[in-house]
């Protein structure tokens, strides 16, 4: 750009453009490629055998590798060390068995489902099997209840009874290990559902934002151990 001086005489100036300015220099405009939107999908899976003692920060890594070596259009997030959109619902205790565990999955190009549950499926580690695909709004997902099935071995005789006293309730207060001392937590509106038989614990349990009632919890309110967990499904709705 040229402008005159004081003196009339033309004097070219550095061009001003919007972006990143360097002090009395140039100012320069930093050009970004825009990346296309995310196509998002819900994949829902197991998390058994050898698998279940998998972290949370394990089953993010094993995804990780999965999804790559399916071949997919994996969108990436933005800053300085992308990673791949994927984000995983509630974790499960290590050791807890999962049958419908959920992560929704950002690509950068649409695909259909079932070609999509195709490759995951060829490329999933044993254990962790793809159940379901199904495309998604977005990558925001909302949990409301989780089922589970605990198995008590041995059974205290009195389970049966344990549990209609609870549900007779209209509090059941716990106090968690991790948990301050003194401080107890109300869990009876967490409980949907609860049923015993020959030592089997069926449950629903609350696993919403405002309100989480894992099955340790229930497991401490009823004072039993549980010899095996089995997460079978997670009642949710995505919200974009």
């Amino acid at each position: 750009m040229v402008q005159g001086n004081s003196q009339g005489a033309a004097t070219e100036q550095p061009a001003t453009l919007p972006g990143v300015c360097l002090p009395a220099l140039v100012c320069l405009r930093v050009v970004t490629k825009q990346q296309s939107p995310d196509h998002w999908y819900l994949v829902r899976f197991t998390k058994t055998g050898a698998a279940r003692y998998l972290s949370q920060h394990d089953v993010r890594r094993a995804w990780e590798r999965v999804t790559r070596r399916a071949g997919l259009p994996l969108a990436y997030s933005r800053g300085f060390s992308p990673k791949p959109r994927l984000s995983f619902g509630p974790p499960l205790p290590v050791g807890a068995e999962g049958r419908r565990e959920y992560m929704t999955m950002g690509l950068r190009a649409a695909l259909d489902g079932v070609e999509v549950k195709k490759r995951l499926a060829a490329a999933a580690i044993p254990g962790m099997a793809v159940v379901e695909v199904a495309k998604a709004s977005g990558r925001r997902v909302r949990t409301f209840w989780a089922t589970y099935e605990l198995t008590v071995d041995p059974a205290p005789a009195d389970l049966d009874a344990r549990v209609a006293r609870l549900l007779a309730q209209d509090t059941v207060e716990i106090e968690r290990v991790r948990d301050p001392e003194g401080v107890r937590r109300d869990i009876r509106p967490g409980i949907g559902a609860l049923t015993s038989e020959n030592g089997t614990l069926l449950a629903r349990l609350r696993i919403a934002q405002d309100e989480i009632v894992t099955s340790r919890d229930l497991a401490l309110a009823l004072r039993v151990e549980a010899t095996t967990t089995t997460r079978t499904d997670i009642e949710l709705e995505a919200v974009g």
